[in-house]
């Protein structure tokens, strides 16, 4: 839990920093992050965060979401790269309003909205995502983020660390952490659709608004694996990453095994 950062507005805050490679290196401190929207940070959340170094900040959320919940970032640039096409965004929240979401489909979160055909169907974002890693300067920190911090930020998550060649189960740890706070979420989930939309979740159908599955992050490799042969496969073919861009990225973002 010692990555987790606690602020007062943002949530699901994480540093990457630390994570384990299979080599015996590890992710560098102060240069990953990973979080919810920043539209509604206060004055000391944003003091926090441009102490924590981070100067580029990534945005994966829908044109849409962004236009709608905008915020400004002085201390460096930020960065848009979205993973949801507006209309996508606006036929869940109708399907929200008109309360025709069955637990069922809350439970099965990720095929629903899509977030297993990023890679096919955000090639462009993700190729943005990288190339905004690769130009990143040494003492740039970097965070990414959507709306909640745990489905398409996962999903980056997921693609960069294990192109940093992160082992797997320390990317499902990563993705676990998500959890740890999902309860909470979830009340402010029931209390925001009672006042958006007068109607009303159940605890278990909220969770999966606020939490995430390990057969998810599971899945998802799976898919990818079985599409482009295997996480470097995708990005070399599909996203023009190749074995030297990585070699970049592991010098830039990795501290190597001592000796």
């Amino acid at each position: 839990m010692g990555r987790v950062i606690r602020l007062e507005k943002v949530q699901n805050v994480r540093e990457l920093g630390g994570l384990p490679t299979t080599d015996g290196g590890w992710v560098a401190p102060g240069r990953l992050f990973r979080s919810g929207t920043l539209h509604e940070m206060t004055e000391a959340d944003r003091a926090a965060l441009e102490g924590l170094g981070i100067r580029i900040v990534i945005d994966l959320r829908s044109a849409f979401e962004q236009q709608r919940q905008s915020y400004d970032w002085p201390a460096g640039r930020k960065v848009a790269a979205p993973l949801a096409d507006d209309g996508a965004v606006a036929v869940i929240f109708g399907r929200f309003q008109a309360a025709s979401l069955s637990e069922q489909d809350l439970e099965d979160w990720w095929n629903l909205t899509g977030v297993f055909d990023i890679p096919r169907d955000h090639r462009e974002s993700l190729r943005t995502v990288f190339r905004t890693l690769l130009e990143a300067g040494p003492a740039e920190g970097v965070l990414y983020h959507c709306t909640g911090g745990k489905d398409r930020t996962g999903v980056v998550s997921a693609l960069v660390l294990d192109g940093l060649g992160v082992a797997r189960p320390a990317i499902l740890e990563d993705f676990l952490l998500t959890n740890a706070g999902a309860r909470a979420r979830a009340a402010e989930f029931m209390e925001w659709m009672e006042r958006a939309t007068g109607r009303s979740l159940t605890p278990e159908a909220a969770y999966w608004l606020a939490g995430v599955k390990e057969e998810w992050l599971e899945e998802f490799f799976r898919r990818l694996a079985g599409r482009y042969g295997s996480t470097a496969g995708y990005l070399r073919d599909e996203l023009g990453v190749g074995p030297e861009d990585l070699a970049v990225l592991r010098r830039q973002y990795l501290e190597p095994a001592a000796g």
